[in-house]
């Protein structure tokens, strides 16, 4: 699988970017990366490093988009920043994914003007896959904020595209898909959510209602389907409890004595396993479902493990060949309605 990384536009790049890029091909032998960046920058932090430079290689690009820059404007204008020139080399030239943890909007306005979207699809949906309380199971969330304002149809799309990912990529034969909501009855809801109810009823997908927020983590469901509005707010919302609990915790261990730190000790394994599966680092970032190649959005705040996953994420989506599965999905969703 061959990917390209965009080294810079993030909090920690282009150091973090690149330790991840050397952390993926160490870790899967079939990767081969492109670090897309200025390529002295790039080369002069190679140095002294210990790789097999056979599968890295870089792309020079002399700018960069930052998050103060406008999206579309800055897709348009930058030509020769690193999101730039690495998307257009991925809509042009053969490679298999694309990683970036650079402003979220103008790579969702390059992955759906420079990379394209896959035919039928109206949006692009950012869809991380989020851990859950069963050992080695996740469920993808689609839409986590790429859009806020959402049709039925599209909310249908989404349920689709985001079945096919839990069927190609995580093996799940028949994935159950619950759309969220403000409660579970058929009838609750906003006029979206109620529409939608109605057609994903008619989908041919393993729809089984409505899921309210507090069952995001449960694994209950395969595939949850949201608009960006109430997927992205539903997502902060846990991000930021679960960061107020790790603080508690730590605050009444310390104001606790002797008998509070003799406890953590002893949970101390299993503490560190939790905020492991809890971490962003761990999920490596989201994919834009319904763009025509693999384009993957990491973190802001990416260090090098996070770098390292959603790179071999990408890697694992193009090799379980996602993208053709969603448009098999959505042709034969076509078919049905005709």
């Amino acid at each position: 699988m061959k990917i390209i990384l965009d080294c810079f536009g993030g909090d920690n790049c282009p150091g973090s970017a690149i330790d991840g890029a050397l952390l993926a091909i160490a870790e899967d032998k079939t990767l081969n990366v492109t670090l897309c960046g200025d390529e002295k920058t790039i080369a002069d932090y190679l140095i002294g490093k210990t790789y097999d430079n056979s599968r890295l290689s870089i792309l020079n690009a002399s700018d960069i988009i930052t998050n103060d820059d406008t999206p579309t404007l800055a897709i348009r204008r930058k030509k020769d920043a690193s999101m730039t020139v690495g998307l257009k080399t991925l809509a042009q030239e053969d490679y298999d994914g694309f990683v970036s943890s650079g402003n979220t909007g103008a790579l969702l306005v390059g992955a759906s003007l420079i990379v394209k979207r896959i035919d039928g699809v109206q949006r692009c949906s950012l869809s991380p896959v989020l851990p859950t309380m069963i050992d080695g199971k996740g469920t993808i969330l689609v839409d986590s904020g790429a859009n806020v304002d959402c049709s039925p149809e599209m909310l249908r799309d989404f349920a689709l595209m985001g079945s096919a990912y839990m069927k190609s990529v995580c093996g799940i034969e028949n994935p159950k898909v619950g759309l969220l909501n403000n409660g579970t009855e058929e009838e609750k809801g906003n006029s979206l959510t109620k529409l939608a109810y109605q057609m994903l009823k008619e989908t041919d997908i393993n729809f089984v209602g409505n899921i309210e927020s507090r069952e995001m983590f449960t694994g209950d469901v395969d595939v949850i389907v949201a608009d960006g509005f109430a997927g992205n707010i539903a997502l902060k919302s846990a991000e930021g409890m679960g960061k107020v609990i790790f603080k508690m915790l730590k605050k009444y261990i310390t104001e606790g004595g002797l008998r509070a730190k003799l406890g953590y000790l002893l949970l101390k394994p299993s503490l560190k396993k939790l905020k492991g599966i809890m971490s962003s680092d761990a999920v490596g970032g989201g994919v834009f479902l319904g763009a025509n190649k693999i384009v993957v959005k990491a973190h802001g705040a990416s260090n090098a493990v996070a770098f390292k996953n959603a790179i071999l994420r990408a890697g694992e989506m193009a090799q379980a060949g996602l993208i053709e599965k969603i448009k098999t999905a959505l042709a034969k969703n076509a078919e049905d309605n005709v």
